[in-house]
């Protein structure tokens, strides 16, 4: 008998009328609306009919020529608790807790909790993580205790082999648009310059950019870095990447996991309108000592974490520097020249660190603190100009950036009974940029000497206060909900110009003030994991935020629906609405996402930015868990929009009237995003595609008309492959391709005099004065790239040693950083030219862990 995707009572009636039986049972009493697919061949009657029955708790006894159905009830218990590494305490988030006998299961939370209600007679529950040995739970009178239930890790990366219990299969997940990322899938990239990064693994997925080489930001669907929440241990962090994007805020070797959401937002994150980011840091390990040494070409860098009090408190401390070289000078480079002689100093630093302490079974608590700063001086030799009348000039200049991140969080989870759970934390954070610049020039002939200097300041501080809580009453239901308060104060821009060589000194402008800002913002939520029907199932949920800024309150209600229905041969289809509201804003050039970008707060004339989006799509993981398919297309329509009406900048512009200076308009980002992922045996990897368009309306630019914005990429093609090559290699490789951005480019130009531009130095003094006609009118050239490395590791008595290397843009293609106009002097004509910063970059990185 082979039946399809039919209710029980449909299968009952095939039965009666193969075996010559009855089924008798009341309809009030008996549930026969679950659908099955059956496929059996010389089954015994019994055990067929136990194999059908026995999900819906549903007994049946024979009486005479009859079989009698009861639907019985079974006596529940809650079993709860936390899911760690057997070796070093490290509470493992996404494991899987699974019934066999019920087909019903769940996974852990952030924090390894879990909370799984099952029937009296369940005797064991299976419990499984990526990279660990799964592990049979006896479940007989545990119930109403809190468990520690151990996994053991695999003796190392190359023997992890992905079991068809490893993880959640992605038909059985009703959350789409999000990627799980775990650390050994950021350890397996290939590296640049030596390092494993955590934002530019999540580059590489489909729907997500990072725009040109060499610049920071990540782009998702469609929308701009500012649109990106980005969580580190819960905390917002404003800015994540050190020498403009090349390295991510965070060392990859502190980072439990990461969790990429691209859409279908749940509703306990809010406050951007693009993606969220959640980011987990280890928590140092509870009964050993260890750690890691790494050097490289430009960098170096040490993680070290062991117990206070063994099995009561932990640490884990990371630190990196690095360094000037004359490797990263090379770099920097040009078509053409590039200023004046001179040289560049430029160097990052970070410190991680956290603490976890456990005071009870129910009680423990986690401090962690971050500290990073880059650091950016180009300074140009002295210099002897062209003699003039009067006699030679000598000139120098100094050009100073550095921007950094300060974040210190506390938190408390407590287990309230085996069914409720909650997470308290205070979290701060801050981020600051500043420039200073100082031109000197001396003329001796006559003594006329000038020292021009300038200073540019903006900072932005968050402190919030939230509490959310986790409640599983059945297997059926998953209840989140909480509620926040955070505290905001910008300070936007402070500048300050003078001739600090004139008598007396000369202020020039000290009229740029940005002014303090505070505003307050605050949040509920409530969301549900809902199981309607067999095949049915539902993530409902809501948002409602407010924002008090300037006097005014600015309020949003904002829905979040994910759906997904079960068809047959284990294919999820999924649909998703969400709203999403921002009430902060990134004041960006025209061109490349840079660290002096100003982050401003909606004000009485520009409102908070909000956006709705749809999605729907399949998903499958194949029986044997060794391939996962995905296809999604989105649509989604983004509001209140800004950009500066002209092509200025924050620093060119007077921040105390910033809302003065830009116009407000809509968006739109819609495209299809496939992928297919290969996760089991020696050779793993995926390739995935994405097909989008990005476009925005103003009523003052472009005449009004609908244009494609600086984040449109019509193709993205990215292809990653490891392959592990015995016990101590590995080698991994990386392509990408992506379509060329829009820019705006003037369409006819005429000279006049002025001042030669320092990017233009040959033009004798004339300036170009440009006409353009609309926004974004010329599209780059499209970007594509080839990374590769391979790692070589060798296990000691006491500890591990490992070899990489890898090579950045193997067949060094000349991706654009950014454009310009250029003059033949010559020929008195302008054309355009590019500067790229990164070409072929060979690093090799030596590492020991102890």
């Amino acid at each position: 008998m082979v039946v399809k995707d039919q209710p029980l009572k449909a299968v009952c009636e095939i039965l009666e009328k193969e075996y010559g039986i009855h089924f008798s049972y009341s309809r009030e009493l008996v549930d026969l609306s679950r659908k099955v697919t059956v496929t059996a061949y010389q089954q015994r009657l019994k055990s067929l009919l136990e194999q059908l029955f026995a999900p819906d708790d549903i007994r049946f006894t024979r009486v005479g020529d009859q079989l009698v159905l009861q639907q019985v009830k079974r006596t529940t218990r809650t079993i709860s608790g936390y899911v760690q590494d057997a070796v070093s305490g490290e509470k493992l988030p996404g494991a899987t807790i699974y019934a066999p006998t019920l087909k019903q299961g769940t996974t852990t939370n952030q924090y390894g909790f879990f909370s799984l209600t099952t029937v009296k007679d369940t005797n064991s529950l299976i419990v499984s993580y990526v990279g660990y040995e799964p592990a049979l739970l006896p479940v007989e009178g545990q119930a109403n205790r809190i468990l520690l239930v151990p996994l053991e890790p695999l003796a190392s990366l190359q023997e992890v082999v992905v079991s068809a219990t490893d993880k959640t299969k992605l038909q059985d997940q009703t959350q789409m648009s999000r990627v799980h990322l775990p650390l050994a899938a950021v350890q397996s990239m290939p590296k640049l310059l030596g390092e494993a990064d955590v934002m530019r693994t999540l580059q590489s997925m489909p729907g997500v950019g990072g725009g040109m080489d060499g610049a920071g930001g990540l782009h998702v669907r469609g929308g701009s870095p500012d649109q990106n929440l980005i969580l580190m241990d819960g905390t917002p962090v404003f800015n994540f990447s050190h020498f403009f994007g090349v390295y991510s805020l965070l060392n990859a070797e502190v980072v439990k996991s990461a969790d990429l959401y691209k859409g279908a937002f749940p509703a306990r994150f809010g406050g951007r309108l693009s993606s969220v980011v959640d980011i987990s840091l280890k928590d140092g390990d509870m009964r050993h000592y260890h750690g890691d040494v790494a050097i490289g070409m430009i960098s170096a860098k040490f993680n070290v974490e062991g117990p206070i009090i063994k099995d009561k408190t932990s640490f884990i401390v990371s630190a990196r520097r690095s360094y000037p070289d004359l490797l990263y000078n090379a770099t920097l480079r040009t078509d053409g020249d590039f200023g004046r002689a001179g040289s560049l100093y430029a160097y990052f630093y970070d410190v991680n660190a956290k603490i976890n302490h456990i005071f009870s079974a129910k009680d423990r608590i986690y401090l962690s603190i971050y500290k990073g700063e880059d650091n950016l001086m180009v300074r140009s030799v002295p210099d002897t100009a062209l003699p003039d009348a009067a006699g030679r000039v000598t000139e120098s200049s100094r050009f100073q950036l550095g921007w950094g991140n300060t974040i210190g969080g506390l938190r408390w989870n407590h287990i309230y009974n085996t069914r409720l759970f909650s997470n308290v934390s205070v979290n701060y954070s801050q981020y600051a940029f500043r420039t200073e610049y100082n031109f000197k020039s001396k003329m001796p002939a006559t003594g006329q000497a000038s020292d021009l200097y300038g200073k540019y300041f903006s900072r932005m501080k968050n402190l919030g206060l939230k509490a959310d809580f986790d409640f599983r009453p059945s297997p059926d239901h998953s209840f989140r909900f909480g509620a926040a308060v955070t505290a905001h104060y910008f300070k936007p821009g402070l500048m300050d110009m003078s001739d600090k060589g004139a008598t007396p000194v000369t202020p020039l402008d000290t009229g740029k003030y940005g002014l303090d800002i505070r505003g307050t913002e605050m949040l509920l939520y409530v969301e549900d994991d809902w199981r309607l029907t067999e095949n049915l199932y539902a993530n409902l949920g809501v948002h409602t935020s407010g924002f008090l800024v300037e006097g005014r309150f600015y309020y949003s209600l904002q829905p979040r629906i994910g759906l997904r229905y079960m068809l047959p041969r284990n294919w999820a289809v999924k649909a998703s609405y969400t709203h999403m509201n921002q009430y902060i804003h990134l004041l960006s050039s025209a061109g490349t996402s840079l660290p002096t970008d100003v982050w401003v707060p909606s004000t009485q004339r520009v409102a908070p930015m909000y956006s709705r989006q749809v999605a729907a799509g399949i998903a499958k993981t194949s029986m044997n868990n060794a391939f996962e398919f995905t296809l999604e297309g989105y649509y989604k329509t983004m509001y209140n929009m800004i950009e500066y009406s002209n092509n200025n900048t924050a620093i060119t512009e007077n921040l105390e009237r910033w809302d003065e200076n830009v116009v407000i308009g809509k968006g739109w980002s819609y495209g299809g995003e496939a992928m297919i992922k290969k996760q089991k045996g020696s050779t793993t990897g995926w390739v995935g595609y994405t097909l989008a368009w990005s476009t925005r309306q103003f009523p003052d630019i472009n005449r009004g008309h609908i244009f494609p914005y600086k984040y449109d990429h019509r193709h993205d093609v990215e292809i990653v492959l490891t392959q592990r090559i015995g016990r101590r290699w590995e080698a991994s490789a990386s392509w990408h391709y992506t379509t060329g951005a829009p820019l705006t480019l003037p369409v006819s130009s005429y000279q006049g005099a002025g001042t030669p531009s320092p990017w233009d130095p040959g033009n004798g003094g004339d300036v170009s004065l440009d006409r353009y006609d609309g926004r974004y009118n010329y599209r780059a050239a499209d970007v594509h790239r080839l990374d590769v490395g391979i790692t070589y590791s060798k296990q000691k008595k006491r500890w591990r040693k490992s070899w990489n290397l890898s090579v950045y843009n193997v067949y060094n293609q000349k991706n654009p950083f950014l454009y310009y106009m250029k003059r033949d002097p010559e020929e008195k004509q302008r054309y355009l030219s590019k500067v790229t910063v990164m070409p072929i970059l060979p690093s090799i990185t030596y590492s020991i862990k102890f």
